[in-house]
């Protein structure tokens, strides 16, 4: 399938199931919002990131209703930009100590034990842990992966967001696990346990 498909089987899933997540879902970003923070990244998106945001811009009110993924809530194209800037920044120090630019240039889905500009986010959590893609070149460009604490960036990953999406529809259209995570719905938002 594609970006455009797995999504719109998402957002009809909770329209249907979940129509307060469905509601809390902002409609997409107008494609100049998303070359300007493109072009803020300094980054190439790939096709696939920059679809996701012409689709629909996240949770701006960072509520709990929105976790279309187990445990994350899509991050709109405000908040990308001001997260991808503090977390660039914040992880500057490690970045420079760890290998500097040159790390910019290994395959993306190697684990660089910092947070590169190469790495866009897309989903957060209230802990805040990051879903982000990464823009490296490689094999494995595109793939999201996760950007959690202390683990930086060795959290789960998928071959892309399309793989992410088909992966979290198949698991609420069978209702089944997602990685472990069990889907219920709770007065018309999607909620995710882990047993």
């Amino acid at each position: 399938m594609s970006v455009e498909e797995n999504w719109l089987r998402l957002h009809d899933w909770c329209l249907r199931e979940a129509p307060i997540t469905a509601a809390a879902i902002d409609p997409p970003a107008g494609q100049s919002f998303v070359d300007e923070v493109e072009a803020l990244t300094g980054r190439k998106w790939p096709t696939e990131l920059r679809t996701w945001f012409g689709l629909q811009n996240g949770n701006p009110d960072g509520r709990h209703s929105a976790l279309i993924f187990p445990e994350y809530q899509p991050l709109p194209l405000d908040l990308v930009a001001s997260r991808w800037a503090s977390m660039t920044e914040m992880w500057a120090d490690t970045t420079a100590a760890v290998g500097g630019l040159s790390l910019l240039d290994e395959p993306a889905g190697e684990v660089s034990g910092t947070y590169l500009s190469a790495y866009i986010p897309i989903a957060f959590n209230i802990r805040g842990d990051l879903l982000f893609v990464d823009t490296r070149a490689g094999h494995s460009s595109g793939c999201v992966r996760g950007f959690m604490g202390e683990d930086n960036d060795q959290g789960e990953s998928w071959a892309s967001i399309d793989s992410l999406l088909e992966e979290v529809v198949a698991s609420l259209e069978d209702g089944r696990p997602c990685r472990g995570w069990v889907p219920s719905i709770d007065e018309g938002w999607l909620h995710w346990e882990f047993p």
